[in-house]
């Protein structure tokens, strides 16, 4: 059982998200509230869209009137969701190639392959996935009917977003998750092993995949606040989750809109009233900054809880050798107490 309030309230928050997504898909079938115009009492029009943030509109409504809260909630769960799988897909990719890395390939090979994946780190992801991504999100035009047009349907989007933005990062990951393994296996423990004679096999099995996975843990929360800061780069990019719907019109078209109401979409979406209506990004951005906090919180409870149990464990060992100890070294004078008497 984690015994960290951090962790906690990052989890709750991350899967209460999702949870009222969810319901507010399957139960109100993700009607959003549209509000073009306010009247009084009178049924006299007195305010029309754009609505500023109010307790009617939590976060206010957009130029056409649609709640941008209910927005925010509908898309929650495309966001989230995709962002957990994501992270999960990179640590485990990259833990599956660690392993030959560590086990099998030559220490000095493992270095000098270490050391050029490092240089990668100064590369922007974000760049790599504007240009593989393009073609994949973004609708297309056909000529000559000057109709849009994806490439993919809207299932293959979603999953080949989730497998370029995973494996982007194998290598690095890959690389990292190999140096903690490699570190693990100069403990004397693991030499003990070898002494006794286990395999490889049950090396990794036994004694360093039961010491990595809290780490991996982690790493996951980690991967989870760098897939959603990348999902704000290319919402700034117009590169939404799921597709781009772009108006082809030629003389007036509306700007390019998501097709799921993702997070990053809705930030696509509203970034150009950002001068004249601030708050309508405001919702969007908000919420990101919660998501993102919300998996720190949870990475610094988990890494809590690892050094609480250490600690413990550390206290346990200690008071085992105390008990261990004969009488003589519990009491130093217990040899004169019993002489006297």
């Amino acid at each position: 059982m984690i015994r960290s309030y951090k962790f906690w309230i990052g989890f709750s928050i991350i899967s209460g998200l999702i949870v009222s997504s969810l319901i507010f898909s399957v139960f109100f079938d993700s009607q959003i509230r549209q509000v073009q115009v306010l009247y009084d009492e009178n049924m006299s029009p007195i305010k029309a869209a754009p609505f500023e943030p109010s307790f009617r509109f939590p976060m206010g409504t957009d130029p056409l009137g649609y709640d941008i809260a209910l927005k925010v909630l509908q898309g929650a769960k495309f966001t989230l969701l995709s962002v957990i799988a994501i992270g999960f897909l990179r640590v485990l990719i990259s833990l599956l190639a660690a392993i030959p890395l560590t086990f099998y390939m030559p220490e000095k090979i493992r270095k000098s392959l270490d050391q050029l994946l490092s240089s990668f780190y100064f590369i922007p992801l974000t760049i790599i996935a504007v240009f593989v991504l393009t073609p994949i999100l973004r609708e297309q035009l056909k000529i000559p009917e000057m109709e849009g047009y994806f490439i993919y349907s809207f299932v293959e989007r979603i999953g080949l977003e989730i497998i370029i933005l995973t494996v982007l990062v194998v290598p690095l990951l890959g690389s990292m998750i190999s140096n903690l393994m490699a570190s693990t296996l100069k403990e004397d423990f693991i030499e003990g092993a070898k002494v006794l004679g286990a395999s490889r096999w049950r090396i990794f099995t036994k004694h360093v995949l039961p010491h990595l996975l809290p780490k991996l843990i982690i790493v996951w929360c980690q991967q989870c606040v760098q897939v959603l800061i990348i999902f704000t780069h290319l919402g700034y990019f117009k590169l939404f989750f799921g597709g781009t719907d772009v108006d082809f019109t030629p003389l007036v078209n509306d700007p390019p809109k998501s097709v799921s109401n993702e997070w990053s979409g809705l930030i696509g979406d509203y970034y150009f009233m950002i001068q004249s209506n601030p708050y309508i990004a405001l919702g969007p951005i908000i919420m990101f900054a919660i998501a993102i906090y919300a998996f720190q919180l949870m990475g610094e409870g988990f890494q809590q809880h690892l050094e609480m149990r250490h600690v413990k464990k550390d206290k346990k060992e200690i008071l085992t050798l105390e008990e261990s100890k004969p009488l003589a070294l519990k009491t130093p004078f217990a040899f004169l107490q019993n002489r006297g008497a």
